[in-house]
C-alpha cells in the first residue's frame, strides 16, 4: 500500500470524527440550551414563616408548602419549592433578618408568608406588628422581579387547640382577630392576595387534627389549610 493510500483514510477517519464530534457538541448545547429553558420556565417558590410553615413534627412531605407544590404541579402549574427557611419560634422580626437574605439571595418568582403566631403569643402590639409586617412587606417586594406574586395567610385561631383545652381564650382569639385584620389592611393596600386559614382552624378542634403536643397541626391538620390555601394560589399563578 502506498503512502497515499494510507493518507486518504486516516484524513477520512479524521474528518469524521471532527463531523462526529461536532455534532455530539452541538446536540449537548440544544439539551442545556432546552435544560435552561425548561428550569426557567418553572416558578421558584419559597414559603416565608414559623413552625406553622416548616410543619414542626410532621415529615417534610406532609408540610403544607409541600402539599401545595404537589397539588400545583399536579393542576399543571410548574412549580418548585426550592427552599423553607421558616423556623420554629420565629417572629416576623426573625423574618425580616433571618429570611429575607435567604430569598434575596435565590430570588424566587413567587413567596408565601405566614408569619405572627409567635408575635400574637408573646401579645407584641398590634402597631409594633403592623410596622414590622409592613417592613418586610416592602424589603420583600423590592426584591421579587414580580412584586404582586405574594400571598399572605392569615393566623390560625390557635386558641382552638387541644393544649389550650379549659384555658379562657376568647381573648386571644380576638388578638388573633386584630392581627389579622393587619394583614389583610396590608395586602388590600399593596393589591396581594390572602389566603384567610382562620375559619378553618376555628374547626379543628380534635386531637387528629394535632400532633401529640396539642398545638401544632397534624398531616391531617395541614392538609385542611393546604385546601384553603391551593385555590387562592393556584388562581394567581394561573393568570
Amino acid at each position: 500500500m502506498t503512502t497515499r493510500n494510507i493518507f486518504i483514510p486516516v484524513i477520512s477517519f479524521v474528518f469524521l470524527s471532527i463531523l462526529i464530534g461536532w455534532y455530539i457538541i452541538q446536540n449537548n448545547q440544544k439539551s442545556n440550551m432546552e435544560l435552561n429553558k425548561n428550569s426557567k420556565d418553572e416558578i421558584s417558590y419559597i414559603a416565608i414563616g414559623d413552625s406553622y410553615t416548616i410543619g414542626l413534627g410532621v415529615s417534610a412531605d406532609h408540610r403544607w408548602p409541600n402539599i401545595l407544590t404537589g397539588n400545583l404541579r399536579q393542576a399543571g402549574i410548574k412549580i418548585n419549592l426550592i427552599t423553607n427557611p421558616s423556623v420554629s419560634g420565629y417572629t416576623v422580626r426573625d423574618a425580616i433578618e433571618l429570611e429575607l437574605p435567604v430569598v434575596e439571595k435565590l430570588k424566587p418568582d413567587f413567596v408565601t408568608v405566614l408569619i405572627g403566631a409567635n408575635d400574637n403569643f408573646g401579645q407584641e402590639d398590634v402597631g409594633l406588628f403592623g410596622k414590622e409586617l409592613e417592613e418586610l412587606l416592602n424589603k420583600l417586594q423590592s426584591i421579587l422581579t414580580n412584586s404582586k406574586n405574594i400571598v399572605l395567610i392569615t393566623i390560625p385561631d390557635y386558641s382552638k387547640s387541644p393544649s389550650l383545652k379549659g384555658y379562657q381564650t376568647r381573648d386571644v382569639s380576638i388578638l388573633i382577630k386584630e392581627y389579622n385584620q393587619v394583614i389583610k389592611n396590608e395586602a388590600s393596600k399593596r393589591g396581594l392576595t390572602v389566603a384567610d386559614i382562620f375559619p378553618i382552624s376555628q374547626t379543628m378542634t380534635s386531637d387528629e387534627d394535632y400532633i401529640s403536643d396539642g398545638l401544632h397541626p397534624s398531616a391531617k391538620g395541614y392538609a385542611k389549610w393546604e385546601k384553603v390555601i391551593f385555590p387562592v394560589v393556584f388562581k394567581l399563578l394561573k393568570r
